[in-house]
């Protein structure tokens, strides 16, 4: 009974620690408003971030693997990875990792909070 609780455990913790993104695939994307990617400044392109909303993308969708204090659980520690090799990693999505778990501005901004730790 115990092994077979702990499989159920195992599983649901698994197949919960890489979730989280709550995007709904079925909604059409925002509308541009007239901003072309030529004049419309990128957060990320321009240096700007949210630091508060990368804390809060990473608590929801990397700590479980990553741990909360970045020191790495089931994924590796991230305490000295700079912010271009999170972004390429949650890009590429290196070993079990899915790529792209985050995207945009939320990648750019959990990238600056994991190097400004």
């Amino acid at each position: 009974m115990k092994k077979w609780m702990f499989t159920i455990f195992g599983a649901v913790l698994v197949l919960s620690a890489c979730g989280g993104n709550d995007t709904n695939m079925n909604e059409p994307a925002p509308e541009n408003n007239g901003n072309n990617a030529e004049n419309t400044e990128n957060a990320a392109d321009s240096g700007e971030y949210d630091l508060a909303n990368g804390e809060q993308v990473y608590a929801q969708n990397c700590a479980a693997c990553h741990g909360g204090d970045l020191t790495g659980a089931s994924g590796p520690g991230l305490e000295t990875h700079t912010a271009e090799a999170v972004e390429a990693a949650i890009q590429e999505g290196p070993g079990s990792m899915p790529a792209d778990l985050v995207t945009g501005e939320d990648a750019a901004d959990v990238a600056a909070w994991i190097e400004s730790q």
